[in-house]
């Protein structure tokens, strides 16, 4: 009898270890599809970053900030921008502000750092806009000559209002449009991403 009983117990382990393992698999399969269907029209981004600035978990890194709500893009040659809805542009001295925030360490941010600089450098000098770039990792704003150590609180409310899981590169524009990731990265044309930078830029400007 107590044989029989080892016997029975030892089946009820493995069957017990057995359902785990098989819900462990379907949880993995399901948030695979998850992470696939969250990748959204920006494509290519780095991943959320934890409190020390590092990579976060790969469900993390995979995933597109909700953001906002949105509307209808209504910009010509705004594509792959979502536009929050109802927005009121954010101006500083009477001028919409533009922002990106990446890391040093990101790639993708990499990718498109000088054209965006460019773009928005160009756009300050003529005194159409507010512009920040903001590097999270160093907290310094590329932008300028000096080296800030900090993130001042109302840019990083705005980071946190249009990319609540904290994922990077994240574009702001004039706070109206919106996007986590590259547009044209995956074809490799910095051109169209300049131009389609630009586009939005002049969107809020009107």
């Amino acid at each position: 009898m107590e044989e029989q009983n080892k016997g029975m117990n030892q089946q009820f382990l493995l069957g017990l270890f057995g359902g785990v393992a098989v819900v462990a698999v379907i949880g993995m399969v399901i948030m695979g599809a998850a992470l696939v269907s969250s990748q959204g029209k920006s494509g290519n981004v780095a991943g959320a970053l934890d409190d020390s600035g590092a990579a976060g978990t790969a469900a993390q890194q995979q995933q597109a900030a909700q953001g906002p709500e949105t509307e209808p893009v209504t910009a010509a040659g705004v594509e792959t921008f979502d536009q929050k809805k109802g927005a009121t542009i954010c101006k500083e001295g009477g001028k919409p502000v533009v922002y990106l925030f990446s890391t040093t360490w990101c790639p993708h941010c990499t990718w498109v750092k000088d054209t965006f600089d460019k773009v928005v450098a160009e756009y300050v000098k003529a005194g159409k806009i507010a512009a920040y770039h903001w590097e999270l990792d160093t907290n310094d704003n590329t932008l300028t000559s000096a080296k800030e150590t900090s993130v001042p609180a109302d840019a990083q409310a705005v980071y946190q209002e249009f990319n609540p899981s904290g994922s990077i590169p994240t574009f702001v524009i004039g706070c109206k449009y919106f996007r986590v990731g590259n547009g044209h990265e995956a074809a490799d044309d910095l051109a169209a991403e300049e131009k389609e930078l630009r586009a939005a830029i002049d969107a809020v400007l009107k």
